[in-house]
């Protein structure tokens, strides 16, 4: 069935937040993966979350009309956690779109095909479990399937859920203990009243085709829509799975 909404109904958006030291090198990184994504994507309206401006990051937003910068001073170089809290806490205030596509330096579109994966499920990233039939099942009943945010689609309805239910569980739970993609893909479902009956997750039929991470999940038959961390590029061109281990997850 044909999705009611087109690729301008999603905004991508990054997170950049580095010491001074190094800052424009791994800002490189970044704009090379806005820019793949508006070669594979379109001019889509964009969004640039950095812990300080730069004038490397001036620059980008002053030669880039579709972008807008957010200044965010919680971000802390080095302490990914502070990523998560933000993502987990106040991500659907930062677009206004239907959809966000989540990108980072070393995770991005590798082809067209965004239009096939918008308005079906609220959540798509990279499987997080290895495929095979009882886990299939187990995720299936229990309503979850963990997935890779690194490089992701998320409806604004889930972040809105997301953000109403972080006041209730951080409570209990350290923010830097919280890892936002298995925030949104396997603690609401569990934990989230009505969760499982509103939102839908992609599951690994689904999320193989949008992405892969550092752990490949079987012989590639075809190139997914995108990927995370750059030695999945390497592992997708060898074609192969066994040879990267849980280890070298992202």
């Amino acid at each position: 069935m044909k999705s009611e909404f087109s690729q301008s109904a999603v905004t991508v958006l990054a997170y950049h937040f580095w010491k001074p030291n190094g800052y424009e090198e791994a800002f490189a990184k970044v704009e090379h993966a806005f820019k793949e994504t508006w070669r594979h994507c379109g001019r889509l309206k964009t969004v640039l979350v950095v812990n300080e401006t730069a004038p490397c990051v001036e620059r980008f937003s002053a030669e880039n009309d579709n972008v807008e910068v957010q200044i965010e001073p919680s971000l802390i170089p080095g302490k990914i956690f502070t990523m998560s809290a933000d993502m987990n806490s106040r991500l659907y205030t930062r677009f206004t779109t239907p959809y966000v596509l989540i990108i980072q330096g070393d995770g991005y579109p590798l082809r067209p095909g965004l239009e096939e994966f918008i308005g079906k499920y609220d959540f798509i990233g990279a499987p997080y479990v290895r495929i095979s039939w009882w886990r299939n099942l187990i995720c299936h009943i229990l309503g979850y399937w963990m997935s890779n945010g690194g490089f992701s689609l998320r409806s604004r309805r889930i972040c809105e859920a997301a953000a109403d239910f972080w006041p209730t569980y951080s409570k209990f739970h350290p923010s830097d203990m919280t890892v936002e993609d298995l925030y949104y893909t396997k603690t609401l479902p569990l934990r989230h009243p009505d969760y499982r009956f509103k939102y839908k997750i992609a599951p690994n039929t689904v999320a193989i085709r949008f992405s892969y991470d550092a752990l490949v999940q079987q012989p590639v038959k075809e190139l997914p829509f995108g990927f995370h961390r750059a030695m999945t590029v390497e592992a997708l061109e060898r074609k192969g799975s066994d040879e990267i281990s849980d280890s070298d997850r992202a």
